[in-house]
């Protein structure tokens, strides 16, 4: 599928944020970044999870055009949200598609101050090409190990309509934060009940083969969420999925991911 990121949100990045579109191609380690490799992850991955999330939910509410038609208000929790593409992505797509929504509040959670911090910047303007009223908090929380998920219950204290990770469990196997332990089962245990229960969970991830686990992620991600019990309502096919996003700085950017849709 081929997206264009919206003019307004062209000009907002790359000439008054400053981003620069610089292609990393060693295991994604972003949690740290400091302002400037954060403007470099602006203007690269921020337009592709942009993309995918508008793609991917997009196809899903096109199987199941009834979820969101009765809601007034929606509650997203995003974990490891950075930038905020995927959060940009998948708003701009509901104000298309859903014009009886009121009000979505949502909790994003990262770690990276920077990337919160320019998020926020990027909701705010969102704000004004768009009908529905967003209610935003931001969660500043760093997790080391699986031990401090529980941390998140101040910020969890209530189930999501949807709840989404993209692009971040990978930075759990990389720095080997669940101690060798599958990040993937650990996450998906403790996010699953935090879920509605006509809600959707959604991980989406990098497909490269990761040098500190030593395998496939979408292989340790399967693996995970089996472990994890979770009912998978729907995937990409195969071991990727990709994506064409164009903006002023790269044109049909690609994109290659896995995601997983998991239902209560």
């Amino acid at each position: 599928m081929e997206i264009t990121l919206p003019q307004w949100l062209d000009t907002l990045i790359f000439d008054e944020l400053g981003a620069k579109y610089s292609p990393s191609y060693s295991d994604m380690t972003n949690i740290d970044d400091d302002k400037e490799k954060t403007l470099n992850y602006l203007g690269t991955y921020f337009p592709r999870s942009y993309a995918e999330s508008y793609c991917i939910f997009s196809e899903y509410f096109r199987a199941n055009n009834t979820y969101l038609s009765n809601k007034e208000q929606l509650s997203i929790f995003d974990f490891g949200s950075g930038t905020g593409g995927e959060i940009i992505g998948l708003l701009t797509l509901l104000n298309e598609q859903f014009p009886n929504l009121k009000l979505i509040k949502i909790v994003a959670l990262d770690g990276n101050q920077n990337a919160l911090q320019i998020y926020e910047k990027i909701l705010k303007t969102l704000q004004m090409h768009i009908d529905v009223q967003i209610e935003n908090n931001s969660a500043p929380i760093h997790i080391d190990d699986f031990y401090d998920l529980h941390v998140l219950d101040k910020v969890m204290n209530k189930r999501f309509d949807i709840i989404m990770s993209f692009k971040a469990i990978c930075e759990f196997v990389t720095k080997e934060q669940f101690e060798r332990q599958n990040a993937y089962e650990h996450i998906a245990k403790f996010l699953t009940p935090k879920i509605k229960d006509d809600g959707i969970l959604l991980f989406e991830d990098v497909t490269t083969y990761n040098n500190t686990s030593q395998e496939w992620l979408p292989i340790m991600m399967d693996k995970g969420l089996m472990l994890a019990n979770c009912v998978i309502s729907k995937k990409n096919e195969g071991y990727n999925q990709t994506y064409f996003i164009s903006h002023s700085h790269k044109t049909n950017d690609k994109s290659k991911v896995a995601w997983r849709l998991i239902n209560k």
